[in-house]
């Protein structure tokens, strides 16, 4: 079998770009990583803000603590999802675009338990 026949049955694969741009999933793995430490700081202060709004005021916590909680809980697990999976079972776009979401959840929980309509 030469390298034509071997080509045309589409067995190679593209090799991995190399060299000091070239995207790392090392690193997008180590931004995950600082995410779910970003997400014990952010869950913290959910708490806080939650317990202020329930011992303050009128004795109610807000409406959306629960969607901040969701918020939360889904940002740990696309955090764990884009630092868990091996290299070739997902592209390198889609692990870093799973890391920009994990930070826009775990941000998102203080804001949402922090809505208070009364």
């Amino acid at each position: 079998m030469n390298t034509t026949d071997s080509a045309e049955a589409g067995t190679e694969t593209a090799p991995r770009p190399h060299g000091p741009f070239a995207p790392s999933t090392g690193a997008v793995r180590a931004f995950a990583g600082v995410g779910l430490l970003l997400l014990a700081v952010t869950f913290v202060g959910t708490l806080a803000i939650v317990l202020h709004q329930a011992f303050g005021g009128d004795g109610a916590s807000g409406p959306m603590t629960e969607l901040a909680m969701w918020s939360l809980g889904l940002s740990g697990l696309v955090g764990l999802w884009a630092l868990c999976l091996p290299r070739d079972a997902v592209d390198h776009r889609v692990r870093s675009g799973a890391v920009f979401v994990q930070y826009a959840l775990a941000v998102a929980g203080p804001l949402l338990a922090s809505v208070d309509l009364s």
